[in-house]
């Protein structure tokens, strides 16, 4: 009886079927070294929003560039928490905190949990915004949010 009120899947050309769940579409997106990630995009009841769909065929293209940015930010939130350990702020931390050297040995210690795309407002007006979060092996009870406005980093946030 309630299949007569389901949304039926939207199928796209470049990023394939998208099923609705709860007020967002899923599917997957292919985003180079990280392999096959979940693709959450805004939309209404009968379809994905145009512009969340347009940034999410954009996006693996474009990605990479926006790598060597979003490796530095990693970086820079990995820093404190190994000084911290360092001394000894976390004596409960058990598991070795992982040594990295630079921000070009970050990805190792780095999956992406989801991206997800849609208007979001910042200062005081909606963006199209790309989130990718991140989980990181330094952080695990925070998720990272790298969000992407106008195929720029705007800002790395914690617990997306």
């Amino acid at each position: 009886m309630f299949e007569l009120f389901k949304t039926a899947p939207y199928h796209d050309e470049v990023l394939g079927d998208l099923t609705r769940s709860g007020r967002q579409w899923k599917g997957s997106l292919s985003l180079g070294p990280h392999g096959i990630v979940e693709l959450i995009v805004s939309g209404v009841r009968t379809r994905p929003d145009s512009a969340s769909l347009a940034l999410a065929r954009e996006l693996p293209e474009k990605y990479e560039a926006l790598r060597p940015v979003i490796q530095a930010s990693l970086f820079e939130h990995y820093e404190p928490g190994r000084e911290a350990v360092e001394e000894g702020a976390f004596p409960q931390h058990v598991e070795p905190f992982p040594e990295i050297a630079n921000s070009e040995a970050i990805w190792p210690y780095v999956a992406i949990a989801l991206v997800r795309i849609g208007p979001l407002l910042t200062a005081g007006q909606m963006a199209d915004t790309i989130e990718v979060a991140y989980k990181v092996e330094w952080d695990e009870e925070h998720t990272l949010g790298a969000r992407i406005q106008e195929w720029r980093l705007v800002e790395l946030c914690g617990s997306v």
